[in-house]
């Protein structure tokens, strides 16, 4: 479908190229459709629209023609920027890239859609309310802030999981996030709909939940079973920045998988005032002490108050030297927690903005701990 030579151009001497629009869409938490988790754009909402429609859209049609120029579009300025200001480690385009480079896929046609990946973010069902997250992301924060998300509808939750299961023998990837995926009946069902077991199958989790768990027991059944553990500080810590967590329940879990299954554990971090000091420790715990070396650490930039950038000017200079420590320790082969690991160095160092400590008086009112006992380094 389509020749060598061209394949080699748009993988290898494209910079701007990715497969994404072709292969792939994330549903949110409303409805809405965007390329990806990073895309920029809305593309169109399925609860009033048809996937199919959506993915042959003009604001489709115009991200693939630049894509195919080598342009930079608008909709990926996220991943670009990413990966000119940090080559030294991968991005999102970058592994869909990597799984569908071998697949038979004409690019060349805008209006081909060839479904290979789907990332669904298409509930904010949660059992935490984390201080960085929002309503979007967390049912239980959504109640607190009496927001209403208008959510997907049943009749389009059935449309993607046919569109899925018609599609299932060509799927390299499902993505679940949320919420808390394990407690999102979507993922249950679609999972049972599914015949094809050797599905690659990603799930972002905070790890509470328990064996009898409905999408556990679905899972089981897989073959090729991901988990990434959101995981930003240790102790009493943990529990205080992701609200309702425990991190005794954590471990044990973390423990119970380990032993009981063959899934895949990996440790996914957020890197912001509230763990800055103590991030090295998080790294150090789980790729030395318990032997998670794939770890992604993100910089956060929303809430913009508790950025890193605004950790204190003169104690800035300590959180950079422990983590230049840590980096020492790290093998080459890691490129990426390397890299993320001097993007956190490099954001911190940049000037401050905003003064946390009014986000960090609303986050004390869901606790009974005030944040300057639970975060001295920043008093």
């Amino acid at each position: 479908m389509i020749n060598p030579k061209r394949k080699y151009e748009l993988f290898r001497q494209n910079k701007n190229f990715c497969v994404v629009p072709w292969t792939s869409f994330e549903v949110w938490t409303n409805g809405d459709i965007k390329t990806c988790s990073v895309g920029n754009e809305v593309l169109g909402n399925i609860n009033n629209s048809d996937i199919n429609s959506i993915m042959n859209s003009e604001s489709i049609k115009r991200i693939k023609t630049n894509m195919l120029n080598n342009k930079a579009d608008v909709n990926c300025r996220q991943c670009h920027h990413r990966t000119i200001q940090e080559d030294n480690f991968t991005y999102l385009r970058d592994h869909y890239n990597s799984k569908a480079e071998k697949e038979d896929i004409n690019y060349d046609d805008i209006n081909n859609f060839d479904i290979r990946f789907v990332d669904l973010h298409w509930s904010n069902i949660c059992n935490l309310r984390c201080t960085m997250c929002d309503p979007n992301q967390s049912s239980l924060i959504a109640k607190d802030e009496k927001v209403i998300i208008e959510p997907v509808n049943d009749k389009s939750i059935e449309s993607i999981i046919k569109l899925l299961s018609a599609n299932e023998s060509n799927l390299q990837e499902i993505y679940m996030s949320g919420g808390e995926p394990f407690y999102i009946p979507h993922n249950v069902k679609l999972l049972q709909t599914l015949s094809n077991k050797d599905i690659p199958l990603r799930i972002n989790t905070n790890m509470h939940w328990n064996k009898n768990n409905k999408l556990f027991k679905e899972l089981l059944k897989y073959n090729n079973v991901q988990l990434t553990m959101s995981v930003d500080a240790l102790y009493e810590k943990f529990n205080y920045i992701r609200n309702g967590s425990d991190w005794n329940t954590f471990i044990e879990n973390f423990k119970f998988i380990k032993q009981n299954t063959n899934f895949e554990l990996r440790m996914n971090s957020i890197f912001s005032v509230m763990n800055a000091i103590d991030l090295s420790e998080v790294i150090d715990y789980f790729y030395h002490g318990i032997g998670i070396k794939d770890i992604t650490i993100n910089t956060l930039h929303r809430p913009k108050e508790i950025d890193s950038r605004n950790y204190p000017t003169n104690k800035k200079i300590s959180v950079v030297k422990k983590l230049q420590k840590i980096l020492k320790t790290i093998d080459e082969q890691h490129v990426n927690l390397i890299g993320n690991i001097k993007n956190c160095i490099s954001q911190i160092m940049l000037p401050n903005n905003y003064s946390y400590e009014q986000r960090l008086e609303q986050i004390t009112k869901k606790h009974l701990i005030p944040w300057k006992h639970m975060f001295k380094d920043l008093t």
